[in-house]
């Protein structure tokens, strides 16, 4: 899937996270706001660099701030004439595939990983997949639940995870679930050591 760069669109590298940040977190957290030190961290951007762009921002009136034990909080100004607009820019142009590769880069003991390619659509609507991510092998779930959350915002996202020999069970009575999965359109295969491509032909 190619990336719209936004950069190029709003003339900054930092301004551009710090917006993608601020409206994708828009609908899941209550704009309480965030703390320019707390978003040099997150963004991995100079303080200097984030205070500039923060208070361009503020100027531009798409942000507000608040103070609050001697530290300065930014959020989104609800009142800014393109609020709706600029949130649908960030949702429809956000990938996650590259967060989503670099975590399963570090699931050594998976010996599948199937994404599909509707997965971003998550953040702008619901798709008919039966599930989003398919994975066979075991894992720690909460971090797993935590690492989705966290990349898609809060939205639902529907995936399975089972054990080969589960994986092999269902196989040999023909299970209609796993094969349909499988066979999903769009699916996206990121690792398959098990070769399950041999499974569905």
């Amino acid at each position: 899937m190619k990336n719209f760069d936004l950069t190029k669109l709003f003339w900054s590298k930092t301004r551009t996270k710090l917006l993608e940040k601020f409206f994708l977190e828009y609908e899941s957290w209550n704009n309480d706001g965030f703390h320019m030190r707390a978003l040099s961290r997150d963004l991995d951007e100079q303080i200097n660099s984030i205070k500039r762009e923060l208070d361009s921002l503020e100027d531009l009136n798409i942000l507000k701030s608040r103070e609050e034990s001697k530290k300065k909080f930014f959020f989104i100004n609800k009142n800014f004439i393109l609020l709706e607009e600029f949130k649908s820019i960030f949702l429809k142009t956000y990938n996650p595939y590259e967060s989503i590769k670099k975590f399963f880069k570090t699931q050594d003991f998976l010996e599948l990983v199937i994404i599909n390619e509707e997965l971003a659509k998550r953040l702008v609507w619901n798709t008919n997949n039966i599930v989003d991510i398919f994975l066979i092998w075991e894992m720690d779930k909460i971090a797993f639940n935590e690492f989705l959350a966290k990349t898609f915002f809060n939205r639902k996202i529907k995936y399975a995870i089972i054990t080969k020999a589960d994986f092999q069970k269902r196989l040999e009575y023909n299970d209609k679930l796993i094969f349909n999965i499988m066979k999903q359109k769009g699916n996206l295969f990121l690792k398959d050591t098990i070769w399950v491509d041999t499974y569905i032909k």
